[in-house]
């Protein structure tokens, strides 16, 4: 029996973050493991479909509405899925928008079994660090949000730390631990590093409250000059909200950080690539990260990284190729000051073990074959997987 599995993604535009590229990643995948798999998005993600096609992924885009309101409530989205499909399964990615809700209440309607990835959004710092959107978020989980998890046939998670937010939520559904791929084949399978007059720290991410950057940057500015006056602070990504990045070009310059520190932009790409393999070290310094793609992708470029323990990357210092720390200013300035001293050697050296740690933990292929395994057992053709943590 050949399983066919709807994935719901609004849009693949690499601007929004992480699951922009883990979920084609998981997409692909499950299409070369043999699962027929369709993925639903608007048409404006059609520059960034062709590696899903080329996989054996059907795509099946639907224009963005032009009107405010059925553009806030995804009500094209909703339309769509009032006609009939032959999927076993509907897999969606997130919690709050209201196509999250549209896909799970059709799924029901229909009478399929429904998975999704919560995407970070069931963590308790990411629903508390806002208060209005706090609010509206518990509105939401009273109205239905809190229905549409615990009637899902499972919940994917990417760590534990993601199902132990889960679970402090009250939810009884069962709920898989299932890491975000990495596509191996994507990276260059020799790392050239090219020297520069400096040597760079790299921080490549949305650039959003969220990612800690404001305490980066107060830690620069306290690490020895001496020290300092050697590397450059490359902040790099897409300002969320936009005005934010004006805020830190602000602390910069009141810091008198700006020779020093570089706000770049996003970078996307071959040059986010190239990027990675030019920079001497990574830094994540999150409050919150249900997984951080752009670790892996770092480590498989052969920088070493630095993140916090807010995402679940304990197998930096499991494996000894990394730093995994309490977040804090403090903590900061003492990480960033070891590793900027180790020698080029010593950083080599860390670099090529972070490479061999994402290949023997995190491979797309792995990843599919688990998620592929979910899937049976959720279609009753397969017994409970062992990372399948149900009551």
């Amino acid at each position: 029996m050949s399983i066919k599995v709807s994935h719901f993604m609004l849009s693949l535009n690499p601007k929004y973050g992480g699951p922009t590229a883990s979920v084609p990643i998981q997409c692909r995948g499950l299409a070369k493991e043999g699962v027929d798999t369709t993925i639903y998005t608007y048409s404006e993600s059609r520059p960034f479909e062709k590696g899903l096609q080329e996989d054996g992924v059907h795509v099946i885009e639907y224009d963005k509405p032009t009107s405010f309101f059925k553009k806030k409530f995804h009500i094209a989205l909703k339309n769509l899925l009032k006609q009939e499909d032959d999927a076993d399964i509907y897999h969606y990615h997130g919690v709050w928008l209201p196509s999250n809700h549209w896909v799970a209440s059709a799924a029901r309607r229909k009478g399929k079994k429904y998975v999704f990835n919560p995407r970070g959004d069931l963590e308790t710092y990411r629903i508390n660090y806002n208060k209005w959107k706090k609010l509206k978020k518990m509105l939401i989980w009273h109205i239905y949000g809190k229905k549409d998890v615990q009637d899902a046939n499972c919940i994917i998670a990417t760590s534990r730390q993601e199902l132990i937010a889960i679970r402090r939520l009250g939810i009884t559904a069962p709920i898989a631990i299932i890491p975000n791929g990495i596509e191996m084949n994507n990276y260059p399978q020799t790392i050239v590093h090219e020297e520069h007059e400096k040597k760079v720290v790299l921080f490549l991410s949305r650039v959003n409250p969220i990612k800690g950057l404001e305490l980066l940057i107060e830690a620069w500015g306290l690490l020895p000059s001496a020290l300092r006056d050697n590397w450059e602070l490359h902040i790099a990504g897409n300002s969320d909200p936009a005005d934010y990045v004006h805020k830190l070009e602000t602390q910069i310059s009141s810091l008198n950080l700006s020779e020093t520190v570089k706000l770049l932009g996003p970078i996307t790409g071959d040059a986010k690539m190239r990027k990675y393999m030019n920079s001497d070290l990574f830094i994540l310094p999150t409050f919150n990260e249900n997984f951080g793609n752009v670790v892996a992708e770092a480590m498989m470029c052969e920088c070493p990284a630095i993140t916090t323990n807010n995402a679940p990357w304990e197998v930096l210092v499991e494996d000894k190729c990394g730093w995994w720390i309490d977040l804090s200013v403090e903590n900061i300035v003492k990480t960033l000051t070891d590793a900027m001293s180790l020698s080029d050697d010593e950083r080599r050296e860390l670099g090529k073990l972070s490479r061999q740690c994402i290949i023997s933990h995190f491979s797309s292929e792995s990843v599919a074959k688990k998620t592929k395994k979910l899937y049976e057992w959720i279609l009753g053709l397969g017994d409970k997987p062992e990372f399948v943590e149900a009551f």
